[in-house]
C-alpha cells in the first residue's frame, strides 16, 4: 500500500508539471506589466499634481521623462508656490519610486519580448509581442489560441461590447485588443476589413507556431 501511494503521488506531482506550460509564464508576465502600467500612469498623475503647484506649465506635460528631469533639476516658474527643501524632497522621492517602476517596467517587457520570441516567433512578428500576449491571455492558454478561428481572434477583449450585443442587439465589436496594432489604429476607413485581415494573419501565426512543437 505504501508503494502504491507513492506512485500516485510521483504519478501527479508528473501530471501537474506537466500540466503547467510556458505560456502561464507569458500570461503572468503581461499582468505585471499591465499592473505597473496603471501603477506608473497614478503616479505620474500625483507627481504632476503635486509638482504643478512649483512649475504650473508641467501639470499638463504628457512626458514622464521631461517632469522627472524637471522635478531632479527643481525647475521653478514664476506663478510658483513658496516650497520649503523638505517640500521638494518629498516630490523628489516621489519622482524617483516612479522612475523605479517605469525602469521595472521595460525591464519586464524586455523579458516578455524574449519570451513571446522563444515560444511564439512567428505570432510576436505579426501581431507585435505585447498583442500577442494580451491574446494569449484572453484564450486562456497558447494552445486555446491557436484552436480559435480568426473571427474569434478579432475580437478577443471586446467580450463586454460583444455580450452587450447579443442582449441589447448594440452595434457588434468589429476588433478587441489587436485594436492596438498600428494597421487598424493608423486606418481611417476600412478598420474593419484590416482588423480581419490582421485577425487571418495571426491566426495563421499561432497555428505555425503552436503545432511546429
Amino acid at each position: 500500500m505504501k508503494d502504491l501511494r507513492e506512485l500516485n503521488l510521483r504519478l501527479t506531482k508528473q501530471s501537474l508539471k506537466e500540466g503547467i506550460t510556458r505560456d502561464i509564464l507569458i500570461i503572468q508576465s503581461i499582468h505585471t506589466i499591465d499592473e505597473l502600467i496603471s501603477m506608473i500612469n497614478k503616479m505620474f498623475a500625483i507627481l504632476k499634481e503635486r509638482y504643478g503647484y512649483y512649475a504650473p506649465k508641467l501639470s499638463r506635460t504628457e512626458d514622464l521623462n521631461f517632469l522627472l528631469k524637471s522635478v531632479y533639476s527643481k525647475t521653478k516658474e514664476d506663478m510658483a508656490i513658496a516650497m520649503t527643501d523638505s517640500d521638494l524632497n518629498s516630490i523628489i522621492e516621489i519622482a524617483s519610486e516612479t522612475e523605479k517602476l517605469n525602469a521595472l517596467r521595460i525591464s519586464q517587457e524586455k523579458y516578455l519580448e524574449n519570451l513571446m520570441s522563444e515560444q511564439c516567433p512567428n505570432l510576436s512578428r505579426v501581431a507585435g509581442f505585447l498583442i500577442g500576449a494580451r491574446l494569449v491571455d484572453h484564450a486562456g492558454s497558447f494552445k486555446h489560441l491557436a484552436e480559435l478561428p480568426s473571427s474569434t481572434i478579432q475580437i478577443l477583449g471586446a467580450e463586454k461590447a460583444l455580450f452587450r450585443h447579443l442582449k441589447t442587439g448594440a452595434k457588434a465589436p468589429k476588433f478587441g485588443v489587436i485594436f492596438a496594432h498600428q494597421d487598424i489604429s493608423k486606418e481611417v476607413v476600412n478598420k474593419g476589413k484590416v482588423a480581419r485581415k490582421l485577425a487571418s494573419e495571426i491566426s495563421k501565426a499561432v497555428k505555425i507556431d503552436y503545432f511546429r512543437k
